[in-house]
């Protein structure tokens, strides 16, 4: 079975890491906050999202079948025949992958690598209408 398994994007995850630390350390030259408690709340919140990214918490894997999630809490799966729609918003940093499901849900996944090609094969998978895909535009398994 064809799968596209997707990996963070650390890029991302970084800089939300910097303004973090950025507005913790503007806060404490506003404020009088003890700089050592505010450094081991920041180094505990850049390990404890490590530690979820490298231990396999939170994955988002697309298959021709459907798309299985976790977003740390439990594992979630979408089923192929479910989803309406599905669409690719790209910011600078961001791309955001859009589901629409049968039921008017939307389902959202923000922090993820997408390159061009899983892009194409994760909307051919899933659209409906499926003459515009050929054989070239699928991405073989990356398992």
């Amino acid at each position: 079975m064809n799968a596209i398994k997707l990996s963070p994007n650390w890029l991302l995850q970084l800089v939300i890491i910097l303004i973090v630390a950025m507005v913790a350390l503007s806060s404490t030259l506003i404020f009088t906050v003890d700089q050592t408690v505010l450094a081991l709340t920041i180094a505990v919140i850049v390990f404890m999202i490590s530690i979820v990214n490298i231990i396999n918490l939170r994955f988002l894997h697309c298959y021709k079948a459907g798309i299985y999630y976790s977003q740390g809490i439990g594992k979630k799966y979408i089923n192929a025949d479910e989803i309406v729609d599905i669409h690719f918003h790209s910011l600078k940093l961001l791309t955001v992958l859009v589901v629409t499901l049968e039921d008017q849900k939307v389902v959202r996944f923000y922090n993820w690598q997408f390159d061009a090609q899983a892009q194409q094969s994760i909307k051919c998978w899933y659209r409906k209408k499926k003459t515009r895909c050929n054989k070239l535009q699928q991405t073989p398994c990356n398992a």
